[in-house]
């Protein structure tokens, strides 16, 4: 999973912008306040104005930026970072003054932020930098040894926060899933069945398509957990789910939104077909046996052209197709039916 793919643009841009600003500021200070007197004001100066330039950058037009985009200012930051570390005042005989250690900035954003081969491309990049900035240093013959350590660190801490930022995002994901999924049928639950109302109503109003709502609900489903054991009515309602999948189009959404209520959303779809869809799902529930006794049911349908009614709407008007249904059914049907009788069937 590529965490690149959920991260907010405006989240990655204004976090950019301040790990620039910060650095700038960094240099900045170190200029102002004592240091060492070998350093190279000037070309520090460059690496202050090119950090504000690049913090700059990402906070008007971060969120514009692609992954190219991004890998062309981390890898100005990069070189801002060694020509920083050249002008220190290492290389006129002055002290190390370790500025590398802030290549781990840059690394941590892009392990974060973006993919697996921009950071790839980024820590190479990195190699090369802080190759060339040591033959400028020529810190004699420590160098292999110190272009080793540093680049030993980039590397793993890359692999490090990458690890774990894919493990956060993997938990997120599941997260999410499980907050909009019903865990004994694994059908949408009614968090993401409004959630996918949303989406097809606005490409309906688009369109003029029309978006279809049935409204499902097991004859007897309390007889069945009175009787045989709350083990039956599960299976009873995964046995209902599985139809539903095997009925439905890929487009079409099926919701448990209570304990024996189903809905099914039908995008570009009228009432006659969702009517004929839930026929035939009512046909294959009964046929199949959940455990002891096949499952009926009966349904409401509601339609609307555009997308122009709320889900509650929707939901209101198929409920009471579902009543009346419901009402005219039990008051011819005798008393003494047996429960094995599938009741929702035609």
């Amino acid at each position: 999973m590529d965490p690149a793919a959920t991260r907010t643009t405006g989240h990655k841009a204004r976090n950019g912008a301040l790990l620039f600003g910060a650095a700038s500021l960094v240099t900045l200070l170190g200029l102002l306040l004592p240091h060492e007197a070998n350093v190279d004001t000037g070309s520090l100066i460059i690496v202050v104005a090119g950090s504000a330039a690049l913090a700059l950058v990402l906070l008007v037009a971060g969120s514009r930026l692609n992954d190219v985009g991004y890998t062309v200012v981390l890898g100005l930051g990069t070189v801002l970072i060694s020509l920083a570390a050249v002008s220190n005042g290492e290389r006129s005989g002055g002290a190390a003054g370790y500025d590398e250690l802030y290549y781990l900035w840059v690394v941590f954003y892009a392990a974060y932020y973006l993919r697996r081969r921009t950071l790839a491309l980024q820590v190479l990049l990195i190699a090369v930098s802080y190759g060339v900035t040591l033959v400028l240093i020529d810190p004699g013959p420590i160098a292999t040894s110190r272009w080793l350590t540093v680049i030993g660190l980039v590397a793993g801490s890359a692999v490090v926060v990458r690890l774990l930022s894919e493990h956060i995002e993997q938990l997120m994901a599941e997260l999410d899933e499980a907050a909009s999924t019903d865990r004994l049928t694994g059908l949408a639950n009614r968090r993401a069945l409004e959630e996918h109302y949303l989406r097809e109503a606005a490409r309906a109003a688009r369109t003029g398509e029309s978006i279809a709502l049935v409204l499902l609900d097991l004859n007897r489903f309390k007889h069945i957990n009175d009787l045989y054991g709350h083990a039956a009515g599960d299976k009873a309602l995964i046995g209902v789910a599985e139809r539903m999948r095997s009925v439905l189009r890929t487009t079409d959404v099926a919701a448990r939104v209570g304990g024996d209520e189903f809905i099914l959303l039908l995008p570009n779809s009228d009432a006659e077909n969702a009517t004929a869809v839930a026929e035939r799902l009512a046909e294959s529930a009964a046929e199949r046996y959940a455990g002891i006794t096949p499952v009926g049911f009966c349904f409401g349908v509601a339609a609307a052209e555009a997308g122009a009614e709320s889900l509650d709407d929707l939901m209101r008007r198929a409920d009471q197709e579902l009543y009346v249904k419901k009402r005219a059914r039990y008051s011819g049907a005798s008393t003494t039916t047996p429960l094995s009788a599938p009741l929702g069937r035609r």
